[in-house]
Order: structure tokens, then sequence, then C-alpha cells
């Protein structure tokens, strides 16, 4: 076991806290945090026998389960009486880091580091062939685990992280046969970054076998310039946002997954599908099952000109959605939509962009209430979206 935290002593009562010496030095605050949570930012966090607490914005603030570091007057601050109890608090910014290339890692615990949000605590961006097996990363302030050029993540439980399980770009990643779960314990904002697992600007990443549930954010995210991407075979489930989320990217297949429950936290408009291909091209989706809890969306393309820092305008165009069997808990939702002005490039693109809707089956319970089908701007229903040209040979079964 790797552990990057150091023990925190010498408690007293004071008023009604328990107070100590506080022997860091404050750590400069990185990413965004949801309102709820206004000091995820803050890597510097507290255990109690292995559980952690959670920053409080001010001394006045601290209640059970809680601390608050003064730096400038050198206290810690907890509710919790600490008599007999084991406190710890992260110290160490990584267990692995450096630019070495073809590093094995395994049959390790890595736990408690006070890295950053976007670093890891294993963090292989600067190598290239690292492999990393039979781990358990765990209560990291950051990402868990961060991959590089040609890096293999295998057979990992990476659960409990501050921001995220995996991160990190590069090409020719493997991601195989982990489980991924309960990640962003600190409440960073998924819209910014955070979750189970999201790499970008990266070719040839392959996500296989994986369980990704429970994670607060999206499963599996692909994002910026991510080319040939393959999600096969993994189960996806329970996740606050997207399940498979494929964002301003280029050739990918989806296949053969099972992807359920999840984007409970981002029911707004089409977002929070549990499988999502937002301004991307080149995307196969095929043979997944899905099921999609009422007030859920199941696969759904998006465009909005998403434009590149160099002003290049993503294009959602040349997808194709076959073959798959969705399962709706309530009514359902499902098409290609776009949010663009007239005048903009984009603005006719998912009806004239190439995209296809065919051969799905869609299991709708009755009386469940009218559906919701998109295409480009209007939402019709199954009859009118067939009339578009779409699902020519899908089904629609009740039950």
């Amino acid at each position: 076991m790797l552990d990057g935290s150091r023990p925190v002593s010498g408690f007293r009562r004071e008023q009604r806290y328990w107070v100590a010496t506080n022997p860091f030095q404050p750590t400069a605050a990185h990413g965004e945090c949801l309102p709820s949570a206004p000091t995820c930012d803050r890597p510097q966090i507290l255990f109690i026998d292995d559980r952690p607490l959670i920053k409080a914005a001010s001394k006045r603030a601290v209640g059970k389960g809680q601390f608050y570091i003064d730096y400038d007057g050198g206290k810690i601050y907890l509710a919790d009486d600490p008599t007999d109890r084991r406190v710890e608090a992260t110290a160490a910014p990584f267990a692995f880091k450096g630019p070495a290339a073809d590093v094995t890692i395994g049959n390790i615990t890595v736990e408690k580091y006070r890295n950053a949000a976007q670093d890891g605590a294993i963090d292989a961006r600067e190598g290239t062939g690292w492999i990393i097996e039979n781990c358990e990363v765990r209560l990291n302030s950051g990402t868990g685990i961060s991959a590089g050029p040609g890096s293999r993540v295998q057979h990992c439980a990476i659960h409990h992280n501050g921001q995220m399980g995996i991160g990190g770009n590069g090409n020719n990643m493997l991601i195989e046969d982990n489980r991924i779960w309960s990640n962003n314990i600190y409440g960073f904002d998924p819209d910014w970054e955070a979750g189970g697992v999201k790499i970008a600007e990266s070719d040839g990443v392959t996500f296989r076998r994986n369980h990704v549930y429970d994670n607060n954010g999206p499963g599996l995210w692909c994002d910026i310039d991510c080319h040939n991407v393959l999600y096969e075979d993994n189960l996806i489930e329970n996740n606050r946002y997207m399940g498979i989320h494929h964002e301003i990217s280029f050739r990918a297949v989806i296949r053969n997954n099972v992807v359920r429950h999840n984007g409970s936290g981002k029911r707004s408009w089409f977002w929070g599908a549990d499988i999502d291909v937002a301004a991307s091209e080149g995307v196969e989706v095929t043979g997944n099952k899905l099921t999609v809890d009422a007030g859920g969306c199941g696969i759904v393309l998006i465009d909005q000109g998403r434009r590149s820092d160099s002003g290049r305008e993503y294009k959602t165009r040349n997808n194709v959605v076959h073959d798959n069997e969705i399962t709706f808990e309530g009514a359902p939702c499902a098409g290609g939509v776009s949010d663009t002005m007239p005048g903009d490039a984009n603005f006719d693109i998912i009806a004239k962009g190439n995209n296809r809707f065919d051969g799905n089956t869609y299991r709708v319970r009755r009386g469940s209430g009218a559906g919701r089908f998109v295409w480009g701007r209007e939402v019709t229903d199954w009859d009118g979206f067939r009339r578009k040209g779409l699902e020519g040979s899908g089904r629609m079964v009740l039950f």
C-alpha cells in the first residue's frame, strides 16, 4: 500500500471545536465546483478512520463530517471528536509520475494523495507505455489514474476519488476490465470535468469490459478531437450524467454495451441521455442494450455549432445508430437535435449530414405518455419520426 497522507494528532477542545496545530502549507485551488460544494477544488483533505471529511468554507461553517484549515492561524478545526481515532491529512501530491517509458505498476493500493484536479495519483501522461494493473486506487483528491500515450489500465478498482476515476490524453490507450465507481466525491462540476472516465485529444482508445457505475458525472467520456475510439462490452449504470459521452470528436464505434439508468443529474433539453454523441462525426452505435429511466433519453445526437480553439466548426454528421435495443421506463426519447441559429453552417446538419437511425427496437410501457422523437428542431412522435425517413426497419414494442 502507498498512502499519501500523514497523521494529525494533538487535538484539544476549544469551545465546540476540536483543534490541532496545522503543519501544512496552502495548496492552489484548481477546477470548477458545483454550487453545493464550493471547496471541492482544494486538495488538502482530512480523514477520520479512513472516512474523508468535507472542507468547510469557514470555521463558523464546520459541522459533523467537516473540517476547516486556518492557514494563517496554523490550526485545524473539527466538529467530530477525534479521541482514540485515526486522523490523517493528504500530504504527498502523487504516488507515481515522470517521463520514464515502459513502467509497470501492479498489485498495490494507492490512496489519500493530495493531487490537484486533472492530475492523477498515478500519473502516466509524461511517460509512454505504462501498464497499470491489479491496483486499487481510492480516496485521492483529484483523479485516481491519469493515462498517457500507450497506457494500459487493466483489472483495477478505481473508486471514491475526489474528481474522477481515470483521465488523461495520448494515443493508443487500453482501459479494460476495470471497476470504476463512486468518483467525484468532492463535488466538482461534471460539465467542467468529473465522473468516471474522461480521455481527451487521443487517437486509438479502447474501453472494453469495464463496469462503470455510481459516478457523479458521465460514465465513459472521450472529448476534444478523439479519433478511432472503441467502447465495447462495458456495463455502465447509475452515473449521474451521460452513460457514454462522445464529444467534439471523430470516428468511434459504440457496440455491445449494457447502458442503464444514467443521466439523472442532467435532465434538461436532450442532455442526460444514456448514450450521447455531441458535435461528433463518423460514429456507429450498434448492438447496445439500454434501460432508460422515466424522463430520460436513450440515444441522442446533439449539434450546437461547437468550434475548436482555432475556429473550426465541429460537424454532427455521418453517424449511424442501428440495431440497438432500448427499454424505456417512461415515455420514449431519442433522435438528433440541433441548436444553431439560421445562417450557421450546421443549421440543417442533423437532417442533411447523413445521420441515420434504423433497425432499433424501442420497448415502451403502455400508457407511458407521448414520446419525444426529435430530428433537427422538430419534436415529433414515432410515426412522425418514421415519416422523416428514419427507422424504416425499426420497431416500437409496447409491454
